[in-house]
């Protein structure tokens, strides 16, 4: 075999391996199914923790997510905080009587980072109820 013979063959193995390599990278990537909000109710202050179920089966506790405490991406000029949320989950009241909604959310690919998923990225998300006297 010539030595362009021999750089042919390896380069088709190449491209080969390339195309392989990127199919089971594609294949391999878990889809986050539900996400779930612990505790699912408290009273005055809490530490809430996000779980996620992937496609896969596995679990993940504490799950990065994006916490809010409205509805998720809404863009009000001025928002009322009944309470306040750290981007831990540590919630606290403020002054304010009510029982209201914390939401989490994340991705559903389980690559993407939280750093830059919008209003538009595909996301799961779920809520817990913080009581405040």
């Amino acid at each position: 075999m010539s030595k362009t013979g021999i750089l042919f063959y390896f380069y088709c193995v190449g491209l080969l391996l390339m195309a392989l390599f990127s199919l089971a990278c594609g294949s391999s990537t878990r889809q986050l199914q539900s996400l779930t909000v612990s505790p699912s109710a408290a009273s005055s202050q809490a530490q809430f923790t996000a779980t996620g179920v992937y496609s896969d089966g596995s679990k993940v506790t504490p799950l990065p997510a994006l916490w809010f405490t409205i509805r998720p991406w809404y863009n009000a000029a001025n928002p009322v905080q009944f309470f306040t949320l750290d981007a831990t989950g540590s919630a606290s009241c403020n002054g304010n009587a009510g029982t209201f909604t914390v939401v989490a959310t994340a991705p559903i690919n389980s690559g993407y980072p939280l750093s830059q998923m919008t209003s538009t990225t595909p996301q799961v998300s779920g809520t817990a109820q913080l009581t405040c006297p």
